[in-house]
């Protein structure tokens, strides 16, 4: 019985990874990309599901609007502040 609750929990459980290619110094309030789109997802989903944007960053650069299901920038971007000399 453990088990079959445990495989419930999983099954409501949806992770899903999307990428996006945006331009350096982008303005903030720009908009990436719509996320309830691209993931197959109603408005009303993105609401009750609490949707976020994670970053290994560490910084926030981005954020849901769940009112339009849209990534919209936070902050101003710069790949030399933010990766330093990497290729």
């Amino acid at each position: 019985a453990l088990w079959w609750h445990h495989l419930f929990l999983l099954w409501s459980t949806i992770e899903a990874q999307t990428r996006y290619s945006i331009p350096e110094e982008l303005k903030p309030g720009s908009v990436v990309g719509n996320l309830a789109k691209d993931l197959g997802l109603s408005l009303s989903d993105i609401f009750d599901r609490k949707l976020r944007v994670a970053s290994e960053a560490g910084e926030q650069y981005f954020s849901v609007d769940a009112g339009k299901g849209e990534l919209v920038v936070n902050d101003r971007i710069d790949r030399e502040a933010l990766c330093g000399q990497s290729a």
